[in-house]
């Protein structure tokens, strides 16, 4: 897929980031036990609110768009490019994001993988996600529309 510097902005890829951020909200806590495709929506929302703040960094589109659902390698450019200026993510909150990305990036949250497997919990991984999105919001936007108030 050939991805447009025009219409793919950080302003774009955070807005996708905030909707499935909501969409994994909402599965999550009205329906708890879909928990896989609760952590498939939480995984794509922080996927695409780290590359939108890449892409406001400065990093070019064709390497964000390469970074397909590695969550453990985008999370590290991120954080090589300054995320804690914007973001404070505590190495708990990091290992969680990389346990999500064991599978996330495996794609075992979208097809039938048998064995077994670690993933975060639900309620550990939700604030984290939460937090990255809200944070990354006025940086990537330049609004503040309050992710928080919108679907809470």
């Amino acid at each position: 897929m050939k991805f447009d510097p025009s219409r793919s902005t950080p302003a774009g890829y955070w807005r996708f980031a905030a909707e499935y951020f909501l969409a994994a909200r909402a599965v999550h806590t009205s329906l708890p036990k879909l928990a896989t495709p609760a952590l498939q929506l939480y995984g794509q929302s922080l996927e695409l609110a780290l590359k939108a703040f890449l892409l406001k960094r400065g990093v070019s589109l064709e390497t964000v768009a390469a970074m397909r659902h590695r969550l453990a390698e985008i999370l590290k450019l991120s954080r090589r490019h300054k995320l804690g200026t914007q973001v404070k993510l505590s190495p708990h909150d990091i290992d969680l994001v990389n346990l999500l990305s064991e599978n996330y990036a495996s794609h075992r949250f979208r097809y039938i993988v048998t064995g077994a497997t670690r993933v975060p919990d639900l309620t550990y991984i939700a604030p984290v996600c939460e937090r990255l999105v809200a944070g990354l919001e006025l940086y990537c936007t330049g609004f503040s529309w309050g992710i928080r108030r919108r679907g809470a």
